[in-house]
């Protein structure tokens, strides 16, 4: 059964950060960035391709992967963020284009990434969703529930300031405001890992692969669709 994509393009502007970010739940192209006076113009050739979708910078770097399936791209100016964002969507199963400006560096997590906080009563999203993902020696784990009752609890248990330029405090800060910023219920927790790097990394896919499957929709013939997934009736 085919279904429609899911795609939100949302921009957010503030004193510090200018930041756009188009997103696509379930993969393929992604729609072109809202008009904005704060990034820079297009020339023809790239405005009249990215009518299309969004074209992937010439100065791309190492979070950027365009697939058959998939479209990432993230442009922070903090590398490690970058590939904090890059792993998010490519285990999500997201196609993601993330890109700011900011007038001085920066080490927190952009809060304009969109999900879902209800679907249709045709396709009703699974909800809950639990990934664990490793990373060497180290173990994560990321709970969800697309409730409409945002909160966080998140525990990595950081040893240092910083990994490259982001702040590890601005990791957790980051992550519960997402929890806000979509409406959801996020408990985030790493068992163990001696390198805060990998404690960070398997997180971030932890998060990933339960954001997969709480967003998986369900479909005719499947048990519960068609059904509000709440005893409430609403969410």
């Amino acid at each position: 059964m085919s279904l429609p994509a899911r795609t939100a393009v949302v921009s957010r502007v503030t004193n510090e950060t200018k930041i756009q970010v188009s997103l696509s739940l379930d993969g393929g192209i992604l729609p072109p960035y809202e008009p904005s006076s704060h990034f820079p113009a297009a020339t023809p050739e790239e405005a009249e391709a990215a009518k299309k979708g969004i074209v992937p910078p010439k100065d791309a770097a190492h979070a950027t992967q365009f697939t058959a399936t998939q479209q990432i791209t993230a442009h922070t100016g903090i590398g490690f963020l970058d590939h904090m964002l890059h792993a998010l969507a490519k285990h999500s199963g997201w196609s993601l284009a993330l890109t700011t400006i900011t007038p001085r560096k920066t080490s927190s997590l952009p809060s304009a990434q969109p999900l879902p906080k209800r679907s249709a009563p045709a396709n009703p999203l699974t909800r809950f969703g639990r990934g664990d993902a490793p990373l060497d020696e180290a173990l994560s784990w990321a709970v969800i529930d697309l409730s409409s009752r945002p909160y966080a609890v998140i525990d990595l248990g950081f040893r240092r300031e910083k990994i490259g330029d982001l702040s590890t405090e601005m990791i957790t800060h980051g992550l519960e405001s997402f929890a806000q910023a979509a409406g959801v219920t996020l408990h985030v927790g790493c068992s163990y890992g001696s390198n805060d790097h990998h404690r960070a990394e398997s997180a971030f896919k932890a998060l990933a692969v339960a954001v997969r499957t709480a967003c998986s929709r369900r479909v005719a013939g499947e048990v519960g669709a068609g059904d509000v997934v709440s005893t409430k009736g609403v969410l």
